[in-house]
C-alpha cells in the first residue's frame, strides 16, 4: 500500500513539474485554424503477433488490415486532398509505441485503430463491435509505463527536450483532443449500427496503450467478436469487411466536415 502510494505521489509530482499548466491550450490553440488533411488508419497486431484467433482459426490482424486497406481505398477515391497513412500495409509487427510515433512524425490529424475482439473466460457469449476512447485518469499510468522504460534522470531530460516535449508531453494530454475523440467514437458508432449486420455494445473509455502515443483525436474500433460465430462469418467475408469499411469511411466523412468546419476550412 505504501509503495502504491508513493508510486502515485511520485507521478503526480512529475506531472505537475513536468507538463505546463497552459499545455492543452497550446495544443489546441496549433490545432485551430486547421483541417483533416492527414488520417492515419492502425491496423492492429500483425506479423508475429497474429491477435485474437477466431472460432474458424482467423487471425485478428489479416481482418483489421483487410478492412484498413479498404478503407484506404474509399478514402482515397472520394477525397484527392486527403493523405491517407497506414501504420503497417501489409503483415508485419508493429511495436505498439511506434504506431503513436507513425502518426506524429506524418502529421497526422485524426487516428484510427482497428481490432477484433475475443469473450474473456465468463461463460457468456458476447458478439458486436465496441468502440473506445482513451480513459484520462488512465494519464498517469501512460506516465508510470514512460518512466518504467525508460531510466528516470532520461526521463527528466524530457523537461528541456523540445522534440521530446512534443511527442510525449502532447500524447500525455490527449484530453487537449478529449473532446473530438468523444464526437468521432459517437458518430462511428451510429454509422455501423445503421450499416453494418453486427450488434453496437457503446462507446467506452479504456487505457488502451496504442491510443496514449497519437497526439491527436484518437480512436480504436472492436470491430466485431471472433469467439462468436455470427459475427466471425461476418467480418470474414469480403461483404461484411466492405460494409465495416464504408460505415467508417462514412464516419470520417461527417467528422470530418464538422471538423473543418469548426476551424473555419469549409
Amino acid at each position: 500500500m505504501i509503495k502504491k502510494f508513493v508510486q502515485i505521489f511520485f507521478v503526480s509530482f512529475i506531472l505537475i513539474i513536468l507538463i505546463p499548466k497552459n499545455y492543452t491550450e497550446i495544443i489546441l490553440a496549433q490545432n485551430n485554424g486547421k483541417k483533416i488533411e492527414t488520417i492515419i488508419l492502425d491496423a492492429g497486431h500483425g506479423g508475429k503477433d497474429p491477435g485474437t484467433i477466431g472460432l474458424s482459426g482467423v487471425f485478428e490482424k489479416n481482418i483489421v488490415l483487410s478492412i484498413a486497406l479498404k478503407l484506404k481505398d474509399i478514402l482515397e477515391s472520394e477525397y484527392s486532398d486527403l493523405n491517407v497513412i497506414l501504420t503497417r500495409a501489409k503483415d508485419e509487427f508493429i511495436e505498439l509505441k511506434d504506431r503513436g510515433k507513425i502518426a506524429n512524425d506524418n502529421n497526422g490529424n485524426l487516428f484510427l485503430s482497428l481490432h477484433a475482439n475475443y469473450k474473456k473466460n465468463d461463460g457468456n457469449d458476447k458478439n458486436g463491435f465496441e468502440i473506445y476512447i482513451l480513459d484520462l485518469p488512465k494519464i498517469p499510468d501512460a506516465l508510470k509505463v514512460l518512466m518504467e522504460q525508460n531510466n528516470i534522470f532520461e526521463f527528466l531530460r524530457f523537461r528541456t527536450d523540445t522534440s521530446n516535449n512534443k511527442f510525449i508531453l502532447a500524447s500525455l494530454l490527449e484530453n487537449g483532443f478529449f473532446k473530438y475523440s468523444r464526437q468521432f467514437a459517437s458518430i462511428i458508432q451510429y454509422s455501423l449500427a445503421t450499416g453494418v449486420r453486427l450488434e453496437s455494445r457503446g462507446v467506452f473509455q479504456a487505457g488502451y496503450y496504442v491510443l496514449y502515443g497519437a497526439s491527436m483525436p484518437s480512436v480504436l474500433v472492436e470491430c466485431g467478436y471472433l469467439s462468436n460465430i455470427n459475427d466471425e462469418e461476418y467480418l470474414k467475408s469480403d461483404k461484411g469487411q466492405t460494409e465495416v469499411a464504408k460505415s467508417i469511411y462514412k464516419a470520417i466523412r461527417l467528422f470530418k466536415f464538422d471538423y473543418d468546419y469548426e476551424s473555419g476550412n469549409y
